[in-house]
């Protein structure tokens, strides 16, 4: 399901589903407990006439003036309204701005209806909410987490009714279903399973126009919340300051991209950095209803997307948040210099499927490839900042550790050993994986010599090289004209992977080698989603498939068709790129959020939606094209 217009501050970060109901609702220091997953109902009430906001009523919904605020236009009853939504950089509020305007001649009573249905710390059980008279709000609590709910408006009136009650139990659907009569029950507490809805009225005098906030506040105890001192003016400065806040980080180096292009990049920015939190994890996607399906999700940091988010960011300079990154990192690396599968939020290792036992023998449930995007990235990162203090600690603590296990976790002929591939399905020795650490090993020879460590840099660059000579014995079929994606249980893998540009990408082929076209050369033969366009990922891909259907190769994706156009960058054959960008830019949904994958059907998105590393993917592509017109 599509999540829209994700706004975060690296400890609050809220998603919007495609009726613009607040949905994931992630807030702690890590930014890594989900306390919403289902719809926060907004309801209006004009004259009588009550309606729920769904996405058939929206004019449009984006983000405004290239700032992280999301606004949302509709018509009611012949009146009309703005929402602005947005997460406060600086403490953890989130705050709706409602503007209504009254064309008419006549004055008009409205109301608006705001539902809290929170599940903290992911699990309704225990919830409690209740009506707290002091700040005239409705508070939701469990253990440590709170949320204050209230208005306020011009004249620091705040809500003036509200209702809490039981959901999901038994036959109560909750206390958004009170609201639909205009009246609210005004029962003060309720414990368990819980919702609560408040209200706000107010009457707009024809030709003229109104404004109210409404708000939650979050914090870890009562007091807090409550000793918070917030009116109408806070309010006002809070938007002020939260506009020009990023206004300024999305401006600090203009690129020269014109129309679409400029205001997807910014946006793409927003959506890496909103995942990010303030210890330097970076999420793939706050999107939680594939746990619908899957019962997991992707709200974890891979190394492996979070490494090509932190190259995105760096090549937009912005250094700060890919420095926060590394420094994670740094704290989550495995005493023997591997990264895991994944990580939670908080740095702790996330779920895994990968097996420590394969076929009646120890198996290390890593992918490699993850380790050494992220020495990769950090050399990045160096060539352009130069922060020597920082290299030398980094070098220290992940660099050296990482590389030299890369050196352990090779075979007798210098490849890497068996390992899981980066699409999380093969076992065995990938071509992505060998590009990534032939990539990792020449950035740790180049730390090195950098350091004045020569003997260090020259182990690894020679096993970087005799990587590089290897692959090419072992990988390439002169009868077929292409390179396999895999050697697995010691034979060569020749379905054709769009994971093959990654051999250019990492350094380890040159973008004009012959071998390398013809690889290319089958992979846009192969690989092109007919109809609806796009890159597939290989040949035959089942993931998340639409049904069987002999002719489509698999389910087209954002960042296999971005590789297509920075591949044909790399060549200078530049229209051919953009075809390939041009595609991704009319396959964003209306906000500017890229999805993973894309119906081969309709067009429409499929899985996970934001996917940070699709962003991270334009990212690169926007600048890679920037730099070679």
């Amino acid at each position: 399901m599509v999540r829209f217009l994700p706004l975060g501050n690296g400890r609050l970060l809220v998603t919007f589903d495609q009726d613009m109901n607040l949905v994931d609702f992630y807030y702690s220091r890590a930014q890594s407990e989900n306390h919403g997953g289902h719809p926060f109902r907004t309801g209006i009430m004009a004259d009588g006439n009550f309606r729920w906001l769904d996405k058939t009523i929206f004019k449009q919904m984006d983000y405004l003036d290239h700032t992280a605020i999301g606004e949302m236009d509709f018509d009611f009853e012949g009146l009309s309204f703005s929402i602005f939504n947005m997460v406060f950089p600086y403490e953890d509020i989130f705050l709706k701005r409602i503007l209504v305007k009254n064309p008419g001649q006549s004055p008009r009573k409205v109301s608006l209806f705001f539902h809290q249905n929170f599940d903290i710390y992911g699990s309704g059980i225990g919830d409690t909410a209740f009506y707290e008279p002091q700040t005239n709000s409705v508070i939701h609590y469990k253990g440590k987490r709170y949320f204050l709910a209230t208005t306020r408006d011009e004249n620091n009136l705040s809500i003036n009714s509200y209702a809490i009650g039981v959901k999901d139990f038994g036959h109560l659907e909750g206390t958004w279903k009170d609201a639909e009569d205009g009246v609210l029950s005004k029962n003060p507490v309720a414990i368990g399973s819980v919702d609560s809805v408040v209200s706000h009225s107010l009457d707009v005098n024809p030709g003229s126009d109104r404004e109210f906030y409404y708000y939650i506040l979050c914090g870890s105890n009562l007091e807090e919340v409550v000793g918070k001192k917030i009116d109408y003016h806070l309010l006002k400065h809070i938007e002020h300051r939260t506009a020009n806040f990023w206004k300024l980080w999305s401006s600090k180096k203009e690129f020269d991209l014109k129309n679409d292009l400029g205001s997807l990049f910014k946006r793409s920015l927003f959506i890496i950095r909103s995942h990010m939190n303030e210890i330097g994890g970076i999420a793939a996607s706050s999107d939680s209803e594939i746990l619908k399906s899957n019962r997991d999700g992707y709200y974890y940091v891979w190394p492996r997307d979070a490494a090509i988010s932190a190259w995105a960011l760096t090549n937009s300079t912005h250094y700060g948040p890919p420095r926060l990154f590394f420094q994670f990192a740094a704290k989550v690396i495995a005493s023997d210099g591997y990264f895991h599968h994944k990580y939670n939020m908080n740095g702790s290792i996330a779920s895994s499927w990968i097996p420590r036992l394969l076929d009646g023998k120890a198996n290390l449930p890593i992918q490699e490839d993850e380790t050494s995007l992220v020495i990769w990235a950090l050399w990045n990162y160096h060539r352009r900042v130069n922060d020597l203090e920082f290299i030398s600690d980094m070098n220290e603590q992940i660099i050296k550790k990482a590389a030299d296990f890369i050196l352990k976790f090779r075979d007798e002929t210098g490849l890497p050993l068996p390992s899981f591939d980066l699409w999380e399905e093969r076992y065995g020795i990938h071509a992505y994986t060998v590009a990534t650490a032939y990539a990792a090993l020449t950035a740790a020879a180049n730390f090195s010599s950098l350091l004045g460590e020569d003997r260090q840099s020259g182990l690894y660059s020679d096993a970087a090289e005799r990587m590089k000579v290897e692959f090419e014995k072992r990988f390439y079929s002169p009868e077929k004209g292409r390179y396999a994606r895999a050697i697995i249980n010691g034979k060569p893998d020749y379905t054709v992977d769009s994971a093959l540009f990654s051999l250019s990408r990492f350094g380890m082929k040159n973008p004009d080698d012959a071998k390398m076209e013809s690889t290319v050369s089958s992979i846009i033969d192969k690989l092109t989603v007919p109809k609806t366009g796009g890159i597939a990922r290989y040949e035959g891909d089942a993931y998340q498939r639409v049904k069987e259907d002999p002719s489509i190769p698999g389910n087209a994706w954002i960042i296999t068709t971005l590789w297509a156009a920075e591949y044909f960058i790399s060549k200078g054959q530049m229209d051919r790129a953009m075809g390939y960008v041009n595609w991704v830019v009319d396959h964003r949904q209306p906000s500017g959020v890229f999805s993973e994958q894309v119906n081969p059907y309709t067009g429409d998105a499929l899985s996970v939606s934001p996917l940070v590393w699709s962003h991270a993917e334009f990212v690169l592509t926007c600048l890679d094209y920037n730099n070679r017109k």
